[in-house]
């Protein structure tokens, strides 16, 4: 299944939901087909929100690695962390299913037109979580995933 990467503009991965595993697309084995979600693809574990359209039910996804969640049966937050880094949380009915610590995205030099929407283009997780918190943004997610988008 083919995502588009959160964090370099125009690039795309192919997915395999079962393994988490992505393969990057090549010139010489170009991706085609329509991006249903977003990877971020920093460090040894990829993360991604997607719709997988061959699923017989919709369901939005959140998957770190090799485990998902459907986005209708968990709770995500991301609190504050320390400074200098930042905390994802999943939890579903039986408890916390995943915490992660990150460092928090460099905006680098001081910008003073640095604002909220810089810093969730910055930051894969807190885009996510603030997606998730909102019933009407999942449905929305939802519906545009599993049509698909053109990647770019």
């Amino acid at each position: 299944m083919l995502l588009q990467d959160y964090d370099r503009h125009g690039r795309t991965w192919a997915l395999d939901p079962a393994t988490g595993l992505l393969s990057p697309e090549t010139p010489a084995s170009p991706a085609s087909g329509r991006c249903h979600g977003f990877v971020h693809a920093a460090g040894e574990t990829a993360a991604a929100l997607y719709a997988d359209p061959r699923d017989a039910a919709p369901v939005l996804w959140l998957q770190y690695g090799q485990r998902r969640w459907d986005c209708a049966a968990v709770t995500v937050h991301r609190p504050g962390g320390s400074q200098g880094s930042r905390r994802f949380v999943v939890r579903t009915a039986w408890g916390t299913a995943l915490e992660l610590h990150y460092p928090a995205p460099d905006p680098g030099p001081f910008d003073p037109a640095y604002d909220w929407i810089d810093a969730e283009a910055d930051d894969f997780f807190l885009w996510a979580a603030g997606r998730l918190a909102d019933t009407a943004s999942r449905t929305t997610l939802l519906t545009h995933f599993r049509a698909g988008f053109l990647p770019g």
